[in-house]
């Protein structure tokens, strides 16, 4: 099984997300976010590359958590690192 280690942007950008949801929409969505979050962590333990490369840095790989949420990782042996989640709807680095 893989190990998954959480940057300090992954960490906040998460945290931020969810932070989010619970002012903007509810608890409930704060909730669903983060069991869907689990989820794909659960996924990525078992299947390290189980989400395609990101086109433009093929070193990095990008998962959709939802339709409005991503995510950016980067696979190091049996390591993951958690690079940044973010919006698809909005300007950002990825």
């Amino acid at each position: 099984m893989n190990t998954i280690v959480w940057s300090d942007l992954a960490y906040l950008s998460f945290n931020d997300t969810a932070d989010y949801l619970t002012e903007n929409y509810s608890l409930d969505a704060a909730i669903k976010f983060d069991e869907e979050v689990e989820k794909l962590l659960e996924k990525l333990r078992s299947f390290k590359h189980f989400c395609p490369p990101y086109e433009l840095r093929p070193i990095l790989r990008k998962c959709t958590v939802n339709r409005q949420i991503s995510l950016i990782y980067r696979v190091d042996g049996t390591t993951i690192h958690l690079i940044t989640f973010f919006d698809n709807r909005g300007v950002h680095l990825f």
